[in-house]
C-alpha cells in the first residue's frame, strides 16, 4: 500500500484521486492534515508523523502551503507581515514540509503556491513549474507554481487546454474565510492529471 501525506489539505481536492483509488483498489492510504481540521503542522514536527502516526515508508507528499503571506495579490500587506512575524511563521511552514521530505524520502513530493515571493524568500526551492487551471480543462486562470521532485513531463503530456471563459475567481469579493477557501481549492482537472502523472 502506498502512503500519501497531504499537508494543508482542507478541501481534499488535490489528494482526492488517490483517496478514490484507495476505496476502489486499496492501493493507497491517504492522510490529510490541515489547521481547519485541528491538525496544525506547526503543532508537530516530522518526527511526530513518524512516531505517532507510524509512518515509515511514504510514497508521496503534497503540500498546498498557505499563500496568504506569499501571493503577489497581497503584496501591499507584506511590510506589515514582515514586521509582525507572520511572514516568518509562513516560511517555517515550508521548512516543515522540507523536513518531512528529508525524513521520509518519498518517491515524489510537491509544494504548491500561486505567483508571489516564495521563491525569493526560499531560493533553495529552485525555479517552479507553472500552470493555469485552463491548461487542464477548468475554464479559468490562476497561475500557480509547483516546486519539488515530480513528473513534469507527465503533466505536460496530460494538458487539455480550454479557453478561460468562466473566471469565477475574479467575481469573489471580500476577505472572509470562505472566500479564501474557494480561492485556494485545487482545480479537479489538474488533480486528475497530477494523479495520472504521479501514481
Amino acid at each position: 500500500m502506498k502512503t500519501i501525506i497531504s499537508l494543508f489539505d482542507h478541501s481534499g481536492n488535490w489528494s482526492q484521486p488517490y483517496a478514490d483509488q484507495a476505496v476502489a483498489t486499496g492501493e493507497y492510504d491517504v492522510y490529510r492534515f490541515d489547521i481547519k481540521d485541528s491538525l496544525d503542522i506547526l503543532d508537530f514536527d516530522c518526527e511526530y508523523l513518524f512516531e505517532t502516526w507510524g509512518f515509515s515508508e511514504v510514497h508521496g507528499i503534497l503540500a498546498a502551503v498557505p499563500c496568504t503571506d506569499f501571493a503577489s495579490s497581497g503584496a501591499w500587506t507584506w511590510p506589515a507581515k514582515d514586521e509582525d512575524g507572520r511572514t516568518e511563521q509562513s516560511i517555517e511552514l515550508v521548512y516543515q514540509v522540507l523536513r518531512c521530505v528529508e525524513l521520509f524520502g518519498p518517491e515524489w513530493w510537491c509544494i504548491e503556491n500561486p505567483v508571489g515571493r516564495l521563491p525569493t524568500l526560499i531560493p533553495s526551492l529552485g525555479r517552479p513549474w507553472y500552470f493555469n487551471p485552463c491548461d487542464f480543462g477548468d475554464p479559468y486562470t490562476k497561475k500557480t507554481g509547483l516546486w519539488g521532485d515530480f513528473n513534469v513531463q507527465g503533466l505536460e503530456d496530460r494538458k487539455t487546454p480550454v479557453d478561460p471563459t468562466d473566471n469565477w475567481l475574479m467575481r469573489l469579493g471580500g476577505k472572509s474565510e470562505r472566500t479564501k477557501e474557494l480561492r485556494s481549492v485545487t482545480p479537479p482537472g489538474f488533480s486528475n492529471a497530477w494523479f495520472q502523472a504521479n501514481p
